[in-house]
């Protein structure tokens, strides 16, 4: 098992190293971008643009920032962090549960997941977080359910509190994870909770103190953790979820070949899974399979109903990372499938474990992937912009958020990117910008910026980053704060074409 971990902390780094884009790069910088700001008086409980996700990656970076500086580096290793708890917590889970064989079988589907689900958490964007966290409370959770000891108690509560400061997401696998427990211990569990509650009390300090100052935004003004609007709408969110999010997260669904093969796996393995509930033979260990089952069904069942009963789940566009939990108990699905189809046919069942995990490791953004290459070509295509801008004392630069947000990050904000869409200038960059007259630019495609250009009246020379154009004022902004009220209402009135 530990060489499985340490292949699977070796998977995780090079999905960082050597140094390239994070697949959703403006996203992955913002620990950083909060991290520039703590200090005296400014210690967030959440992450920018919101209450919705804890800081705790904030700090992390900020606490890596002070070891090696400032940069993609310790971004890059607050992301390794998270990913190194979750693996570390999941094999402690998977050896609380089954017996050492079955811990490894099922610890390989961890430590080598769907490449949705590697997408999700290995940015530092707050998914990893809630991904090591729910794992810790399953490890805690199987430990109570066996033996109920005082500090298991306690710091299960420890551990889901902190979850409900990490994000109220982690509730899809802390809720489900008790139940499992008290169905267990339903005799003693009412006495045992008091050391739990304690725990919870505790590990949400967080979250509490920050939604005093904030009017429990967290409940409030949380869309995600809103209910949906109408029954109507639970309906359309069951279909979404089943159409989109949950095909994604197990099947790619959107890779062809890859995809009938990890279709194809899943349909043996549940098979397999079936016959493993019928099977009642000495060596199957049914009361083992017996608790993983019941616990997979719990953390389905609970992550089914928060996501189509919740505003997050009627959310439409790129939604994986708000049913990823679900993923958690995927590995004993899968472990109990394998396992079963091994005692008809070991071929039958190294086939399927194979094409459950060649396909989504040969998806992962590793050195040497088309992806990774991309990645990698961005970053070096942001590095001679960021040069170019730099030569033009360039101070902020318009564009599409995913473009322009983490040239802030990258330049220590001395360029700032000031997005098109307002509500996801998480730090009001376009107000720092408007303190004074600057020189600036634009990004996006050609037409589009010289539409721009034309719409307020701007001249001035387009040189290219990769794909995209950036035009670059020959005037600065004596005016800045109206200069990009006008782009905004500009980009406003297109999109409402």
């Amino acid at each position: 098992m530990v060489i499985l971990l340490a292949a699977g902390l070796l998977i995780r780094a090079a999905l960082y190293f050597p140094l390239a884009m994070f697949q959703i790069d403006s996203d992955g910088v913002l620990a950083g971008l909060c991290a520039f700001h703590i200090g005296p008086g400014h210690y967030p409980a959440f992450f920018p643009g919101g209450t919705r996700l804890s800081a705790a990656s904030c700090y992390v970076a900020l606490m890596f920032f002070g070891l090696i500086g400032p940069g993609r580096v310790g971004l890059a290793l607050t992301g390794l962090t998270w990913g190194a708890l979750y693996l570390l917590f999941m094999l402690l889970f998977l050896r609380a549960l089954f017996d050492a064989k079955r811990a490894c079988l099922a610890f390989l589907f961890a430590a080598i997941p769907s490449e949705q689900f590697v997408t999700v958490t290995y940015v530092p964007w707050g998914y990893g977080e809630i991904m090591a966290s729910c794992a810790a409370t399953l490890w805690l959770a199987a430990l109570w359910r066996k033996s109920g000891g005082l500090w298991q108690r306690l710091f299960f509560g420890l551990s889901v509190g902190l979850g409900l400061w990490i994000s109220l997401q982690t509730i899809m696998v802390a809720l489900p994870s008790f139940i499992w427990v008290a169905v267990n211990r339903r005799h003693t569990v009412a006495r045992e909770c008091i050391p739990a509650l304690l725990g919870v009390l505790a590990g949400s300090t967080p979250f509490l103190l920050g939604n005093l100052a904030n009017g429990f935004a967290s409940l409030t003004q949380n869309w995600a953790s809103r209910p949906v609007s109408s029954i109507g709408q639970v309906g359309q969110n069951l279909a979404w979820l089943i159409s989109s999010p949950l095909a994604k997260l197990l099947f790619h669904w959107y890779t062809g070949l890859d995809s009938i093969v990890l279709i194809a796996a899943y349909a043996l393995v549940a098979i397999g899974f079936v016959d493993a509930l019928r099977r009642r033979e000495p060596d199957s260990q049914p009361a083992t399979d017996d608790d993983a089952v019941k616990l997979l069904l719990f953390v389905v069942t609970s992550c089914v109903l928060i996501f189509i009963f919740s505003q997050a789940g009627s959310a439409r566009g790129w939604t994986v990372r708000y049913i990823a939990p679900l993923y958690l108990v995927v590995p004993l699905f899968l472990s109990i499938g394998v396992s079963s189809l091994s005692r008809r046919s070991h071929a039958l069942a190294i086939a399927a474990a194979i094409a459950l995990l060649l396909p989504s490791l040969l998806q992962y953004s590793l050195p040497g992937s088309v992806l990774r290459s991309r990645l990698t070509a961005e970053l070096k295509n942001d590095s001679a912009l960021r040069d170019v801008l730099a030569q033009r004392h360039i101070r902020f630069v318009y564009g599409d958020y995913f473009w322009v947000y983490h040239l802030s990050f990258d330049t220590r904000e001395q360029i700032l990117g000031i997005p098109t869409y307002a509500p996801v200038d998480y730090l009001n960059y376009a107000d720092v910008a408007a303190l004074a007259p600057a020189r600036w630019a634009m990004l996006g495609g050609q037409d589009e910026v010289l539409r721009w250009a034309r719409a307020v009246g701007a001249r001035g020379t387009i040189a290219s980053d990769g794909d995209l154009s950036v035009f670059l004022a020959d005037r600065r902004a004596e005016r800045p704060g109206l200069l990009l009220e006008r782009l905004r209402r500009i980009f406003q009135r297109g999109v409402s074409r």
